[in-house]
């Protein structure tokens, strides 16, 4: 789907979770191609700063991550970035997200970059946030 000049992409976590990362994982066709493919190394082995010219001007960047080895663990909540010229820390627990029924569709990780090494480290204005589909969302739903 073609999208208008002007449209600005603000979807909410439920869309997100539901028409582009369900949809994703499942092979199913996404309502518009808003959201660029990146493998998780090519992701973190820069800063943020050098996905600019992934962003077609906006302020919010939106990926879909390949499921590779470098994907941090549920558990793991630092993330060094390239040979530790920074890295990405958990800002708190993972947030279920829910449909209007209540069932919990995916969690929220939301990360903070930090530029320098962990003794020097510098927090800086780079938020992140991961969503990953449950367990019991695969096996609850079924691809038509």
């Amino acid at each position: 789907m073609e999208v208008s000049v002007g449209y600005q992409f603000v979807p909410t976590d439920e869309e997100l979770v539901l028409d582009y990362l369900f949809n994703k994982a499942f092979g199913k066709p996404l309502p518009a191609k808003m959201i660029q493919e990146i493998a998780a190394s090519k992701l973190f082995e820069k800063p943020p700063k050098s996905l600019v010219t992934w962003s077609c001007g906006e302020k919010e960047w939106y990926f879909f991550i390949h499921d590779d080895e470098n994907i941090p663990s549920e558990s793991e909540i630092i993330r060094i970035v390239g040979n530790g010229i920074g890295f990405w820390k958990s800002g708190g627990e993972e947030k279920p997200i829910s449909d209007v029924k209540g069932f919990v569709l995916a969690f929220k990780k939301h990360l903070i970059y930090f530029s320098g090494s962990f003794s020097e480290a510098k927090k800086t204005h780079w938020k992140m946030d991961l969503y990953r589909l449950t367990t019991e969302f695969y096996t609850n739903f079924k691809v038509s």
